[in-house]
């Protein structure tokens, strides 16, 4: 069995659309060629082929500083995890918790 990866993405550095992303690809090490948007993270979050656990602190700020990209945005970490058997989810309140 491989050993599981843990990304962690911390909503505080998301606090706008361009900022998002800009972490996300950091994060996740996207290519040169992504296209910063949610139909861009969807496709590559289902490519990722080894086992990975996404940790998104603070996640209550995605939606404060984004609204309704921010609700959108965590929609499609869900979706990629239920649908990718390679990924896990965890949405964390606070920085720890």
């Amino acid at each position: 069995m491989k050993h599981e990866k843990r990304l962690v993405f911390n909503a505080k550095r998301m606090t706008t659309r361009a900022l998002a992303h800009a972490h996300l690809k950091q994060r996740l090490k996207l290519p040169d060629w992504y296209g910063s948007n949610l139909d861009a993270l969807n496709d590559c979050l289902s490519e990722i082929g080894q086992p990975t656990r996404i940790i998104v602190r603070c996640m209550p700020h995605l939606e404060q500083a984004l609204g309704e990209y921010g609700v959108r945005l965590i929609q499609v970490l869900q979706k990629a995890a239920a649908e990718n058997k390679n990924l896990r989810l965890t949405l964390r309140i606070g920085f720890w918790k």
